[in-house]
């Protein structure tokens, strides 16, 4: 049973985008529950707020269809993800640069 899962999960990854920072928890916790039901999209596709509204309409999507809908623990995890790789994320600070003053 595990190894057929592993299967279908290593399947799944074969055909979705790649995703930034796959390892963490968050990707995780978003490839595994949103690929269940449709492919998954860019964390960049989307700003952080579209996130948010798009992650709530899931949730009573899946309700209506009498699906588990996300724990809280799941829904903190791939918000996070998702709003530190959306669109408007702030992009990381190069401890290489200089920093400027304002």
């Amino acid at each position: 049973m595990l190894r057929a899962a592993l299967a279908l999960v290593a399947m799944l990854a074969a055909c979705s985008p790649a995703l930034p920072d796959a390892q963490s928890a968050g990707a995780q916790v978003y490839s595994v529950r949103c690929s269940g039901c449709h492919g998954i999209y860019a964390p960049g596709s989307l700003t952080g707020e579209m996130w948010q509204v798009q992650v709530e309409r899931m949730q009573r999507e899946m309700l209506r269809r009498a699906v588990n809908p996300l724990t809280e623990q799941e829904k903190y995890l791939i918000l996070t993800y998702l709003k530190a790789h959306a669109s408007d994320a702030a992009a990381p600070v190069d401890a290489g640069s200089p920093a400027r003053a304002g």
